[in-house]
């Protein structure tokens, strides 16, 4: 059996809905699911499931006791959100795909050009040094 215990109880006027924070400890029992602890919450606050939301639900470290906040709200109905992934149609996918192939070209062409600026040094390199070769075989032969 899960005991209830209400941390707080806040009514929120603006945004018509009431804030909850409790504590739910399961002693023995496995960490409850967000639809059990929102079957808890319409049995202690009888409110309606498909107005109630789950915001966070935290386990104690070491002890079978997990903290909930939840919102209950007046008029808004709540949509659940599926846990299954829905497979995505085929034309969202190649969308997906297209657009991440530019940002791999850019990052071969940025690394494309990293070799490139290599390749120049290198090749000023070289020419510095046949410039000053030459130019060492001159003074040689002409001194």
């Amino acid at each position: 059996m899960i005991n209830v215990k209400v941390l707080e109880e806040k009514e929120n006027k603006v945004l018509k809905r009431k804030d909850l924070l409790l504590m739910l400890d399961h002693k023995g029992e496995a960490t409850p699911s967000e639809s059990k602890a929102t079957e808890i919450i319409k049995d202690k606050f009888k409110a309606d499931p498909k107005k109630t939301e789950i915001v966070y639900m935290f386990s104690e470290k070491g002890k079978p006791a997990t903290k909930v906040k939840a919102f209950v709200w007046d008029k808004k109905i709540v949509e659940k959100k599926e846990e299954k992934k829905e497979e995505k149609p085929k034309e969202e996918s190649e969308k997906e795909e297209k657009t991440e192939k530019p940002e791999k070209e850019a990052e071969k062409t940025k690394k494309e050009k990293k070799e490139e600026k290599k390749e120049e040094k290198s090749e000023e390199k070289k020419e510095s040094e046949e410039k000053t070769n030459k130019s060492e075989e001159q003074k040689q032969k002409g001194g």
